[in-house]
């Protein structure tokens, strides 16, 4: 290549075209969804709160959640992934920026990447819907400056609800930050799964 007036040599046109198609090609695969295309196809979208209103008339419909793991329960062969669901953003990332808008669970056959599984883990889910799971939480009385009574046999109020339970399809376990309170970057571990008991 002959030097330009300036000094600098220009970049050929094949060589400027094949950088240009690697740069594009990083930027896609930094780019793509933790979600394989192909199932994210068959993916129906239902806002969460209508979900959490009546689960069982979406039993059988595939979803997309993400959220924090709160608690993990053994099922036999299964794992019952208690998830504080949040709003999905950059690559379907649960945004921890976002308030969460409830709680789901969601079914994991053990061995299947339940061993990165921990509480306060993001994950990223797709799911089928099974219908509800109900779940008795202990309510802490509410005391206004008031200390509380010194009786041992008085129980606090079991408060039962129903949440939304899920099949895992295919669950991506998101890596913890390399650096807390900064950035997230780093690489995660994912998995497909099937339906089935």
């Amino acid at each position: 290549m002959p030097p330009q007036r300036d000094g600098s040599t220009p970049l050929t046109t094949r060589s400027g075209l094949e950088l240009g198609l690697f740069l594009c090609a990083v930027t896609l695969v930094g780019c793509a969804s933790v979600v394989p295309g192909d199932l994210r196809e068959q993916v129906r979208s239902v806002p969460f709160a209508t979900l959490q209103r009546a689960p069982e008339r979406y039993a059988g419909t595939l979803l997309l959640l993400g959220g924090e793991v709160l608690a993990l329960r053994p099922r036999g062969e299964w794992m019952e992934v208690a998830v504080l669901e949040r709003p999905l953003g950059f690559r379907d990332r649960p945004r921890l920026d976002r308030a969460p808008r409830g709680r789901f669970a969601v079914m994991v056959r053990l061995g299947e990447g339940v061993d990165q599984l921990d509480p306060g883990r993001l994950i990223t889910v797709v799911g089928e819907v099974q219908g509800g799971v109900v779940v008795n939480d202990i309510e802490p009385p509410v005391l206004s400056g008031v200390e509380p009574p010194a009786v041992s046999h008085v129980e606090p109020p079991v408060v039962s609800h129903v949440e939304p339970l899920l099949m895992a399809r295919h669950l991506y376990v998101w890596p913890p930050p390399l650096f807390p309170g900064g950035p997230d970057i780093g690489f995660g571990f994912g998995y497909e799964g099937s339906i089935g008991f």
